[in-house]
């Protein structure tokens, strides 16, 4: 009987080690979830979009400029802000590089970029008849943005919203 009742105690001792390593790990999952969600806290107020809104934009539209819209709503300043500008089309990127975009509730328009690179071989319809590349209007070119934040951590920003940690 003794046996038994000790075979028990083993046994019951087992599942109670592993009910709290289980707890123990959901309890470790919950605290980094809530860490990550303080260091994204920043980041979630920073969005970028192609220069779309024509009364707000129209001048810039006019001269074809390539552009986006910039709105930074957290209360800090962003610094060493990338914006990626894409036509796939055309096999073209361009980046515009600023060292800092303030916090505002507005968006900020920054036009034009500071380098432009070839990502393939352009679509034949896209070439013009001088060899040129024709691009779409800024409207409907991808949008990235890369950016550190107050702590220095730096995010991007997919042409499709998704905020992640920058590589």
């Amino acid at each position: 009987m003794s046996l038994g009742a000790l075979a028990l105690a083993a046994l019951a001792a087992r599942w109670s080690y592993s009910a709290f390593a289980v707890s123990f790990t959901a309890a470790e999952r919950a605290d980094a979830a809530r860490a990550e969600a303080r260091e994204r806290q920043q980041a979630t107020y920073v969005a970028a979009w192609p220069i779309s809104e024509r009364e707000t934009f129209q001048k810039a539209i006019e001269r074809g400029v390539v552009g986006a819209a910039v709105r930074n709503s957290s209360p800090m300043p962003i610094y060493n802000v990338e914006i990626i500008f894409r036509d796939e089309g055309a096999a073209w990127g361009a980046v515009r590089r600023l060292h800092i975009v303030p916090p505002s509730d507005e968006p900020q328009i920054i036009a034009g970029f500071d380098e432009e690179f070839s990502t393939g071989t352009p679509l034949p319809e896209r070439i013009n008849k001088d060899g040129s590349v024709k691009l779409v209007p800024s409207a409907e070119m991808r949008v990235e943005i890369r950016f550190a934040d107050i702590l220095g951590r730096r995010w991007r920003r997919d042409d499709n919203g998704v905020l992640d940690v920058a590589p």
